[in-house]
């Protein structure tokens, strides 16, 4: 299952998929708009750094998850020194 990146709004908190963000663009120090696939767009209450460097970290989990599960699907084994 993908993990959700949570977003603080104006009136709570979104849930959002980060593969599914198309750019965050800065209107503020402290609010963004999350642009989103079939043109959703979320008005944040937090610095587009913040949001951006969660999404970051996601994607590069997600890459390194990938990775580790590619690697052992072809029989390797990690390293035991």
């Amino acid at each position: 299952m993908t993990p959700f990146v949570i977003v603080k709004t104006k009136v709570g908190f979104a849930y959002i998929r980060p593969e599914r963000v198309v750019a965050v663009s800065a209107t503020d120090s402290a609010e963004c708009m999350i642009l989103m696939t079939d043109g959703v767009t979320i008005a944040a209450r937090e610095a587009a750094e913040d949001i951006v460097a969660r999404l970051e970290t996601e994607a590069r989990e997600a890459d390194e998850a990938a990775q580790f599960k590619e690697r052992n699907q072809h029989g390797h084994v990690p390293n035991r020194d």
